[in-house]
C-alpha cells in the first residue's frame, strides 16, 4: 500500500466516524422510529386527523388505570431530533395516551417526560381540575419513558474579576475593631 492510499484511507476512516458520531446525537430511538418519519402528523393539526399516525411527547401530569389499560395525561411538549421532550414554558395542550395493561404510577409518575408513538383517535371531553377540556387521544403503539431530569445549578466566578468592594466572604467575616 502506497503512502498516499494509506493516508487516503486513515483520513475516510475518520470522516466516517466522525459523520456517524454527529449523526447518533440527532437520531430517534428504536422505541419511537416510523417510517417515513413525514407522514408523522404535528399535535395541533392531528387533533382533526383520527387515524392518522403520530409521535409526541410531553410531561406526565396524571395515571389513571382502567381494568383493562391506563390513561397517562401528557403535557405536550415540543420534540427534540432525538425524540427527547423540550423543557418549556408554553404548551400547546394536552393529550391523553392510551396504554394496554397496567402503568405504574410510580414509574410514571407526574412530572416525567413520556413520548409516544401511535394512532390518533377521536378527541376526548374531560376535565382540568373543573375546567372542561377537550383532550387529543393517541392509541400507543410504542413509548419511551425518558430518566428524570436532573437539574444541576453551576455558578461560575471568575478568577481576573475584580471589584475593590465585593467581599466574597462577606456575610461570614467575623468583626473585628477597626485599627486607630
Amino acid at each position: 500500500m502506497s503512502h498516499l492510499s494509506m493516508r487516503f484511507t486513515g483520513r475516510t476512516l475518520w470522516l466516517g466516524l466522525a459523520a456517524w458520531l454527529l449523526s447518533a446525537c440527532g437520531t430517534v430511538p428504536r422505541e419511537l422510529a416510523y417510517e417515513p418519519e413525514s407522514a408523522l402528523v404535528p399535535f395541533a393539526p392531528g387533533l382533526s386527523q383520527p387515524g392518522a399516525m403520530a409521535r409526541w411527547s410531553g410531561v406526565i401530569a396524571m395515571v389513571h388505570n382502567e381494568p383493562a389499560r391506563s390513561v397517562i395525561e401528557v403535557v405536550v411538549l415540543p420534540l427534540k431530533s432525538n425524540g427527547v421532550p423540550l423543557q418549556t414554558e408554553q404548551s400547546p395542550g394536552r393529550f391523553l395516551a392510551i396504554m394496554p395493561g397496567f402503568v405504574d404510577p410510580a414509574l410514571y409518575a407526574k412530572g416525567r417526560s413520556l413520548s409516544v408513538l401511535g394512532q390518533v383517535a377521536a378527541p376526548v371531553d374531560g376535565k382540568i381540575g373543573e375546567h372542561p377540556y377537550r383532550f387529543a387521544v393517541l392509541d400507543s403503539a410504542k413509548s419511551k419513558l425518558w430518566p428524570p431530569v436532573k437539574e444541576v445549578e453551576v455558578r461560575y466566578v471568575d478568577p481576573f474579576f475584580h471589584d475593590p468592594f465585593y467581599d466574597p466572604y462577606w456575610p461570614r467575616r467575623p468583626l473585628r475593631p477597626l485599627p486607630r
